[in-house]
């Protein structure tokens, strides 16, 4: 072999060790990748919340962020949640992601638990009502925070407006409101109604009952999901028919109860953020504490209020957010 032909060779292997060393240096230093996962979709207050809490927690770290929705508020079917379910594993298993974060009940039922329990990659949750366990969690690869409602407040509120001390809930068909119903009556022992349902007109016929079947409170959770609903008639619908103090505790209800107490979706947002972030930063799910929510906001419908002879105290109103159009959208 000439000389030129030595001197070839030699650039080339110098080349090839370069590139080598270069690739091996990109891998190290590649930003990590956080999944958000969202059971509902875009446009709705909750998630968009959870989401916008996200995104700001994430700012200054070297992270890339990818979000993707279930849209199973929109779609109820157990079909529809099984296939998105399906879905969400598919798309994990193409992005590769470094720890996803999976808000409220639907992607914990649909997707950590038929398809990554005990598995390697970690799962920070967030959103699900009142009790982690009935899905197996906390696990070795998932840990988050629990959803709950301060529901003594809501009631000590609303009995300060009524008749009497029976209460009742309304709710919709779901997982979640079956849940809230079912840990709301363990901790208020004067319910004595509920009643699910589908859609706007069965929510319309339930509301008019139960305002006669309750004698003092009627409970209104998340209904914004019933088939058909309508804001502009349900909000005309209400004004008309409300006898009895009623309580929410989502804020897209607000415009439909007396007082809501909601819990704060960009404090479940931040904290699961965090926590992913401590994740990529070499701790271990198991070493994240599961938790549960602690701040609350209170709306208050003064319209209703005013129609009905209520009136709030000072105290209550210097904390308190005034139901607004904003509310509606």
């Amino acid at each position: 072999m000439n000389v030129f032909m030595k001197k070839i060779t030699c650039c080339l292997f110098l080349i090839l060790s370069l590139l080598i060393y270069c690739g091996d240096v990109f891998a190290v230093e590649k930003s990590k990748k956080i999944l958000w996962v969202d059971s509902y979709h875009k446009g709705y207050v909750w998630s968009d919340e959870i989401g916008q809490s996200i995104r700001e927690s994430l700012k200054g770290r070297d992270v890339e962020f990818v979000e993707t929705h279930m849209h199973t508020k929109l779609n109820r079917s157990e079909e529809f949640k099984r296939e998105a379910g399906l879905k969400i594993k598919r798309l994990i298993e193409e992005i590769k992601p470094d720890v996803v974060i999976a808000s409220d009940d639907n992607a914990a039922k649909y997707v950590i638990v038929p398809y990554f329990m005990d598995n390697v990659l970690p799962f920070v949750f967030c959103g699900i009502n009142w009790d982690a366990s009935r899905y197996g969690f906390p696990t070795r690869n998932v840990t988050g925070m629990v959803e709950v409602v301060q529901v003594q407040k809501l009631v000590e509120e609303l009995q300060k407006h009524a008749k009497g001390k029976r209460i009742g809930f309304l709710g919709l068909d779901s997982i979640t409101d079956r849940k809230e119903a079912e840990f709301f009556r363990s901790e208020i022992d004067q319910v004595i109604r509920v009643a699910y349902v589908k859609t706007f007109e069965e929510w319309k016929r339930e509301f008019v009952k139960m305002q006669d079947e309750v004698d003092c409170l009627r409970i209104t959770l998340n209904i914004r999901g019933a088939t058909d609903w309508n804001v502009e008639e349900a909000r005309k619908f209400v004004m008309e028919n409300t006898k009895i103090p009623t309580g929410a505790a989502t804020l897209p209800m607000a415009p439909y109860a007396l007082v809501t107490f909601t819990k704060v979706p960009s404090e479940q947002g931040e904290w699961a953020a965090k926590a992913a972030l401590q994740i990529l930063d070499g701790r271990s799910p198991t070493q994240i504490q599961v938790v549960k929510n602690k701040n609350t906001r209170v709306y208050l419908n003064m319209p209703l209020a005013k129609k009905m002879g209520v009136k709030f105290s000072m105290d209550l109103i210097d904390r308190a957010h005034f139901v607004g159009e904003e509310i509606l959208q």
